[in-house]
């Protein structure tokens, strides 16, 4: 809304709105701190009384077990007389327990049921004949001999030297936790449940859970936020965190470690429907209460702002009339406060916008008479440079390509490049001294002078001398060029090469990283008259790559005020050393962006790059 009745049913409405939200939150959280901390507090009282049956339960267990691990029979080890004897006391041994067994020092054992194995690769026989403990709870596994889910609780059996001569254990059918757990009841629906140390589940409502789901991969199942449950339960943690099961319900869990187990964690978990039901029904009658408090509220601030807004927006509507251009409307308002100042205030305004506007008109027919002058120079700047790309489709073994963009309409950078004879290559790349019309004149001569000279048959260092004196000549505006100009011999690969002050170009051979190629260091073109030059050579082989490039690459700046450097040119230009031409320069380019980001180009950016390619057979 942007009428001042608006901005003031808002300004209201917010303030009422925002106040009586804070209420509701109040009673809200009212509520949920005397709901959830008393279900906590109820869960945390069930938990601790479960953990410690469930430790005293595994307490007997050990108490059993290590009685009869002291009998002289079991002392002796004869795996004969064992067997039978403990076969005898099949139909004796505790209900919760499935079997009872021994194991020697070679892990061979016998049952209750008078099987035999090798218990050599369970945990608790490693934990007790190879390690230093007396006895030993396991985790849940699966029985060898007859396939049932239970732990093992076992004793070490010592000889009259007080030496481990073997085991005594009795499997306990984890359906005894299972039974335990189950019998939690908190609320309607609340339900218990055991994880072990691994975050498998070993007790559960849902039997074909047991043993098969493990928290830590809960998400497989179609849960969701069970996974942070099980990772703070390996850490050893209580805690009370919600989930939501494969069905979307959410649930909210209290979970505690054991003590005396294997770090294992006992867990309730309830709807979260049921925990919240009465704060959210309370909820729901306190925001039904404040959108009706809202309504009339809103209603009083509509009559009264209507009243105050009246002259407002008569103004408004005239001044609507002057900006869509009647500068000759009059607005009337006599209300004799500072709308009436206000109303006076812009008809004075308008008429000095009027003035203004007339004198607008001249200056910016002015600036779009040169505008348009400098977009016409923009295009013939460009058309004089090549642009058809791959230049010499019949050359199969030359790859070139090259850019250029100047910082303004027009530019003072250049590149150029033409073939002397059918396997000779004349590159050149320049950057004039200033911006703008005069850097792009002097660009233009440069170019036509130097590809006159490399027609006429001159030597690079005639060349070079010849246009250095020309350029000096009535160069009242003392401007100069940076030129570096190769004539490449495409069938041998031989460039010989003159750098006028230019930048170094950067070459790769071979497909190792680019360096700068050796240049000497010559004056600038227009520097100085009668100047001498001199060339070098080097030779290309297929597949090496020459970048050459103005100095809007090297000094491209950001925000910062910091250039992007010899460093960072090199380094990009290595990331880019085994693609094509195009793809180097495109990449160069993308480099120049991300590092100025949106900062205006200061100068002008030229860059070609050329590489040789095996020849066809």
């Amino acid at each position: 809304m942007k009428s001042i009745r608006g901005k003031m049913l808002v300004w209201f409405g917010m303030s009422l709105l925002i106040l009586l939200t804070a209420s509701g939150v109040v009673v809200y959280r009212e509520v949920d701190d005397a709901v959830t901390p008393l279900t906590k507090h109820l869960s945390q009282e069930v938990l601790i009384a479960r953990s410690a049956e469930i430790g005293r339960l595994l307490e007997g267990y050990v108490n059993e077990v290590t009685i009869m691990s002291r009998r002289d029979l079991i002392r002796r080890g004869d795996m004969e007389e064992i067997e039978s004897d403990l076969m005898a006391q099949a139909d004796l041994i505790n209900s919760d327990y499935e079997i009872l067994f021994y194991a020697d020092r070679d892990g061979n054992y016998v049952t209750t049921q008078g099987k035999r194995g090798d218990v050599r690769n369970r945990d608790y026989y490693k934990a007790i004949m190879l390690g230093e403990h007396s006895y030993y709870i396991s985790e849940p596994v699966v029985s060898y001999s007859t396939g049932a889910r239970m732990l093992v609780v076992a004793r070490a059996v010592y000889d009259d030297r007080g030496e481990k001569t073997g085991i005594m254990a009795a499997t306990v059918l984890l359906k005894t936790l299972s039974e335990i757990a189950g019998a939690i009841e908190i609320g309607e629906q609340g339900f218990g449940y055991i994880v072990d140390r691994t975050g498998l589940l070993i007790a559960y409502p849902e039997d074909e859970l047991v043993m098969t789901m493990n928290y830590l991969e809960s998400e497989e199942w179609g849960y969701q936020g069970l996974e942070e449950i099980g990772e703070r339960m390996l850490d050893g943690m209580p805690g009370l965190m919600t989930y939501e099961n494969p069905n979307g319900e959410k649930l909210v869990t209290v979970f505690n470690p054991i003590p005396g187990t294997p770090s294992w964690t006992l867990g309730i978990s309830l709807y979260e429907d049921e925990l919240m039901g009465p704060a959210m029904n309370l909820m729901r009658q306190v925001v039904l209460l404040m959108s009706g408090i809202l309504g009339i509220v809103l209603l009083v601030v509509f009559i009264i702002s209507k009243r105050i807004t009246t002259p407002i927006l008569a103004l408004k509507e005239g001044v609507r009339i002057v900006s869509a251009g009647n500068l000759e409307h009059v607005l009337e308002i006599r209300t004799g406060d500072e709308i009436e100042e206000l109303a006076d205030d812009f008809s004075k305004m308008k008429t000095d916008l009027m003035d203004y506007i007339e004198n607008l008109k001249k200056t910016t027919a002015e600036k779009e008479r040169i505008q348009s002058e400098l977009e016409v120079a923009n295009k013939i700047q460009t058309s004089m440079l090549p642009r058809i790309f791959p230049p010499y489709p019949n050359m199969a073994n030359l790859d070139l390509y090259a850019t250029m963009e100047p910082a303004k309409e027009v530019g003072g950078d250049f590149y150029d490049f033409f073939l002397i004879d059918d396997h000779r290559l004349c590159f050149s790349i320049g950057d004039v001294s200033g911006k703008g019309i005069p850097a792009a004149l002097f660009m233009v001569i440069t170019r036509t002078i130097l590809k006159n000279l490399v027609l006429q048959g001159n030597s690079m260092p005639d060349i070079f001398f010849k246009t250095n004196n020309l350029l000096c000549s009535d160069n009242e505006e003392n401007m100069f060029v940076t030129v570096f100009m190769g004539i490449l011999d495409t069938r041998t690969g031989e460039l010989e090469y003159i750098s006028a002050g230019h930048n170094p170009p950067l070459v790769s051979r071979e497909g190792r990283d680019f360096e700068f190629l050796k240049v000497n260091h010559y004056l600038v073109l227009g520097g100085m008259e009668d100047y001498r030059y001199d060339s070098l050579t080097t030779v290309l082989k297929p597949r090496d790559r020459l970048f050459v490039y103005t100095d809007g690459v090297s000094e491209a700046t950001n925000g910062q005020n910091e250039l992007l450097g010899d460093g960072r040119m090199v380094a990009a230009a290595n990331r880019l050393v085994n693609r094509d031409v195009r793809g180097i320069i495109a990449g160069m380019r993308e480099e120049i962006d991300r590092f100025v980001l949106d900062t205006p180009a200061s100068d002008d950016v030229t860059m070609l790059a050329l590489m040789l390619l095996e020849a066809e057979a």
